[in-house]
């Protein structure tokens, strides 16, 4: 694999720093009426009208890889379990334990790839996914907020960054067939539907009860932000910087979730804290570093 650019690590940084962000725009959305079914399918709706749209205009001609179909399909309707679950272990328990847990994707990410290469995995991002890891755990107060309460929604979290580090490792490997709009379209798609049929059989109500222009602007900001982006980026810049990698760098999600957190949402920030960001940031920019050092 080629030497990642920076203008796509920096894609993948700004994926996760879009995500950090997203996590204190839902609690708002909460407040304002929205259940979690309703914002996780509208925000996929969101995301397969526009790059529907692109890739109309485009012209798109899809690829006849059967393979190529099976892996994105297939990774589209596994990276819906990241937000459906991630939802759950919000509902049951504090934001700081699902947050911290998730980042389990980044040594999920290294052993999948181990399996599959069947190789040891890279020292150096080794490091960096440990270094992440623990700075995860001090970044969100882990260590003095779990508890057998608050660890209710535990299993979900594990599950979702089960399903992200999945994701990660299967849009890595789908190489440059077919356009990155319509990939995001087949994977929005996707999600969009499995959400509906499973909310359907569960009953989930799934039309918002808030008036219709403020769910509007809701679920579009709240799409193009959460789902739009973050997927676009996955899809096109993801294979560039390898799964391994990229995993290292959307994690610039916990620093600017506890950053907003606390300028937003008031919510306390101590030297634990700042020192679990510190680590985060180091393991970010580990791998990089040493890439880039590499003649």
């Amino acid at each position: 694999m080629k030497k990642p650019d920076a203008l796509s690590c920096g894609m993948m940084a700004l994926t996760g720093a879009l995500w950090g962000v997203h996590g204190p725009a839902l609690k708002f959305a909460f407040a304002a009426g929205f259940t979690s079914p309703q914002l996780v399918l509208g925000e996929c709706l969101v995301g397969a009208v526009v790059f529907g749209a692109v890739v109309l205009f485009q012209r798109v001609r899809p690829p006849t890889d059967r393979r190529f179909w099976a892996t994105l399909v297939t990774a589209g309707l596994v990276g819906t379990g990241v937000t459906v679950f991630l939802f759950k272990a919000y509902q049951l328990g504090p934001v700081s334990i699902g947050a911290t847990l998730l980042f389990l994707y980044v040594p999920f990410t290294q052993v999948l790839n181990a399996i599959i290469a069947r190789r040891r995995p890279d020292p150096t991002q080794t490091v960096a996914a440990l270094l992440v890891v623990v700075g995860a755990v001090l970044a969100a107060d882990f260590l003095s907020t779990a508890n057998v309460a608050n660890l209710r929604g535990a299993p979900y979290a594990v599950l979702a960054a089960l399903c992200f580090a999945t994701f990660f490792v299967m849009t890595s490997r789908l190489g440059q067939s077919g356009t990155p709009a319509l990939r995001s379209f087949v994977c929005c798609t996707a999600s969009s539907g499995l959400l509906f049929v499973t909310g359907s059989i569960a009953g989930w109500t799934l039309v918002p009860s808030v008036p219709a222009p403020a769910a509007a602007v809701w679920l579009l900001l709240l799409g193009v932000f959460g789902q739009v982006i973050p997927v676009f980026a996955m899809v096109h810049f993801g294979p560039r910087t390898g799964s391994g990698l990229g995993s290292i760098l959307t994690s610039t999600e916990l620093p600017v979730a506890v950053v907003t957190s606390a300028v937003i949402l008031h919510d306390p920030v101590g030297p634990l804290q700042v020192a679990g960001v510190a680590l985060v940031l180091a393991g970010i920019a580990l791998p990089h570093l040493r890439r880039s050092s590499v003649p």
